[in-house]
């Protein structure tokens, strides 16, 4: 499990302690001093990520006073000032000494988030920029492509085509269908055969007042707590990709910094006036239609151009189900230890599993595997030793074929008849618009990939759009 961020809160207000954990609470580990030296004494037996820091103590400068102390002996600490008082001279004087920010004892809780989760993006960024090498470790564990079903050996050809090429990439698909493990596989070689950089990003945290120091980079002294010139994502994914994962979460804002840098393959650090020019691949990944959010102007529109040029949609895992075996024998050998904890599936287990949903696709699949790593009395997985959601929910692998076998066509469960009534729906709207896929796009508020994979899955004949229809 993942530690949470460590708190300390310096303040001689007890309630104002309470209010704080309780904010925090399943979050953040919170932990007290009722004055500096208390603070200074924590600070000296464990690492912390945060302070908070009260100004006014047993003196009305005591947190002000020892600020400059902690910042010299803790240079990597968050600092945040806290005051009963909005007193911005004070507040000022602070962020001089060295705090990173200032929040009122007042606070709203999403202000209060908002801030800690900033300065600890900002903070992970800096150490991003100490350490080039950062994505090697990352880059080792990756998951290769599992599978030899028609989708995946059709994907694999798609990735050796898109590799060698410096457009920039949008991979869509559903939550959990490996869309970072296909970013990583698009990376190029440098000149002296080293993989390119590979700098992930996720699209959500990057907001706020550091979002282009975190994008851009900075130089020293271009904001209160810059202490040293730092490097932003593009600038660390020089010569290779800047993945941002899960686009459709990115803020509009955000979205319309990104696009002049995409489009000039250039960027001006916070505090510089000097462009730097950077050779740099944009991929990016959402599990959202952004065409969608284009109509419903949650996206911009002359971003997605600049990015969807190369499209890669993965296909969900109830779609390549005879890849399902292989993908359980791989993360069971990942699992194991020795030849003695090998996980082994029976094949009536297999069976259940491969009429399962799999709504979280693959990610749920391996999730499910390193549960029976640890809750199964025997390696060999029966039926009975799977969690009673997927032995007692397993459905037929098409839901019209099921029907049709019953002899009712109207017969089924939930998923099968859901299934009927989409295959109904292509067919129709399809006839509709006399074959047009990007007609038909449009008229079902489809992203067109996407359309393609579903049309697939139903049996319909999709021919490629032709210029002149």
């Amino acid at each position: 499990m993942k530690a949470m961020p460590q708190v300390l809160i310096c303040d001689d207000d007890r309630t104002f302690h309470l209010a704080v954990k309780h904010s925090l609470k399943g979050r953040f580990d919170c932990k007290s001093a009722y004055d500096t030296a208390e603070a200074f004494a924590i600070l000296a037996k464990q690492k912390m990520d945060v302070l908070m820091l009260d100004i006014q103590m047993r003196t009305p400068t005591e947190g002000l006073d020892a600020l400059p102390k902690i910042r010299d002996s803790e240079p990597d600490l968050a600092i945040v000032m806290t005051s009963g008082l909005t007193d911005f001279p004070t507040v000022r004087e602070a962020l001089r000494r060295g705090a990173n920010d200032y929040i009122p004892k007042d606070f709203n809780p999403d202000d209060l988030d908002h801030t800690l989760e900033s300065l600890l993006e900002r903070r992970k960024i800096s150490k991003r920029a100490e350490q080039r090498n950062f994505e090697v470790a990352a880059r080792d564990r990756s998951l290769p492509l599992i599978g030899q079903s028609p989708a995946i050996q059709a994907l694999r050809k798609t990735i050796d085509k898109v590799r060698n090429s410096p457009a920039n990439v949008l991979i869509t698909g559903e939550t959990g269908t490996g869309k970072e493990v296909v970013a990583r596989q698009l990376r190029g070689r440098l000149e002296d055969n080293t993989l390119a950089p590979f700098v992930a990003v996720d699209s959500a945290t990057i907001q706020g007042s550091t979002a282009e120091s975190a994008l851009f980079g900075h130089e020293k002294g271009a904001f209160t707590g810059a202490e040293r010139q730092t490097k932003g994502v593009f600038e660390e994914a020089d010569g290779g990709i800047v993945y941002f994962d899960e686009l459709g979460n990115m803020p509009l804002n955000i979205q319309a910094k990104l696009l002049r840098a995409i489009q000039e393959k250039e960027v001006v650090r916070l505090g510089s006036s000097k462009p730097i020019q950077l050779d740099f691949r944009v991929v990016c990944a959402t599990n959202r239609d952004l065409e969608i959010m284009i109509r419903g102007g949650e996206f911009k529109d002359d971003l997605y151009q600049r990015l969807n040029v190369l499209p890669i949609h993965l296909p969900p895992l109830r779609e390549r189900r005879e890849d399902i075996p292989l993908l359980l024998n791989h993360f069971a050998e990942r699992q194991s230890h020795g030849p003695d904890d090998r996980l082994e599936f029976s094949e009536a287990a297999i069976e259940v599993l491969s009429h399962h949903t799999w709504a979280g696709n693959i990610r749920e699949l391996q999730n499910l595997v390193a549960y029976l790593a640890t809750m199964a009395d025997s390696t060999l997985i029966e039926p009975e030793d799977l969690p009673p959601k997927i032995r007692d929910n397993a459905r037929p692998r098409s839901g019209a074929a099921s029907a049709a076998a019953s002899g009712n066509p109207e017969s089924g469960d939930f998923y099968t008849q859901v299934g009927r009534f989409e295959g109904e729906l292509l067919t129709r709207e399809y006839a509709a618009v006399s074959g047009n896929v990007s007609k038909l796009a449009v008229r079902l508020g489809m992203d067109r990939s996407h359309l393609y994979s579903k049309l697939r899955e139903h049996g319909i004949h999709a021919a490629k759009d032709q210029k002149n229809r």
